[in-house]
């Protein structure tokens, strides 16, 4: 995949560097068991002892691309799992709960970024809505899109932990809960304000575009960004998710 094999730069897939963040999701989203080790061919062991961690990451720190640095820390907290640390610390993450099923129904082709870099410009098409997703206290976390291609998938605007792994902004997932769940209608932008903690659960579907610098862009996801602008996406060169980010805020 990060060899860039033809195989994975098709009009579904996007890139190599899309399909290897699709294929770590399914690492992040199921609970590891020691007898599922075998199957977890993209490592040798799941090393737990605190200097195998740090290894880890002096290796990390050793990466120049963002790309790559996003990646590994990924993968990082699969072979070493982070501890969650208490609600009341200010370096705590929002840890969102993990949807233990395979059964949501959205998709990751390489035009799922479609709606989200609209949203980017605060533009919503038709009927679409778009619900701010907010920590405790009252922080935005994702934002979720309605009526606008694949309901229910969200992405990040800021960093969150799923299943003790620590995932960037630019994530996308799919999220289940049931209604109604809304805690106030949005200020500006079609949608509400809805608590994490009413949401039964998460899964994380890949990394997005956005996850990466615009000026990295293009070098990290290749095809799949070269995709984007072909079909003539929405300003996939320059939004941003401080763009999307600030969308949230406008909405508390």
């Amino acid at each position: 995949m990060l060899n860039e094999h033809f195989s994975h730069r098709t009009a579904r897939r996007g890139a190599g560097f899309t399909q290897a963040t699709r294929h770590l999701a399914t690492y992040v989203n199921r609970a590891w068991r020691k007898q599922d080790m075998a199957d977890v061919r993209v490592f040798d062991g799941r090393p737990k002892e605190p200097p195998a961690r740090a290894q880890l990451e002096a290796l990390l720190g050793e990466l120049e691309r963002e790309e790559s640095k996003l990646l590994v820390s990924i993968m990082l907290d699969v072979v070493c799992p982070v501890e969650p640390l208490p609600a009341t610390s200010t370096s705590a993450l929002t840890q969102l709960m993990i949807w233990p099923e395979d059964d949501l129904k959205i998709g990751t082709c390489s035009l799922a970024e479609k709606y989200f870099l609209e949203l980017a410009a605060a533009f919503v098409r038709g009927k679409g809505q778009v619900n701010v997703l907010v920590s405790d206290s009252g922080e935005p976390i994702l934002l979720e899109k309605m009526n606008l291609g694949d309901n229910h998938s969200c992405i990040s605007v800021a960093p969150v932990v799923l299943n003790q792994v620590r995932l960037p902004p630019g994530s996308l997932f799919g999220v289940r809960y049931e209604e109604p769940v809304a805690l106030r209608p949005n200020r500006a932008a079609p949608g509400h304000v809805i608590p994490i903690r009413s949401c039964s659960g998460f899964r994380f579907l890949r990394l997005s575009t956005l996850s990466v610098a615009p000026e990295h862009r293009e070098r990290a996801f290749t095809a799949h960004f070269q995709a984007q602008v072909d079909v003539g996406l929405f300003a996939p060169r320059e939004a941003t998710v401080a763009q999307l980010r600030q969308l949230a805020l406008d909405q508390l």
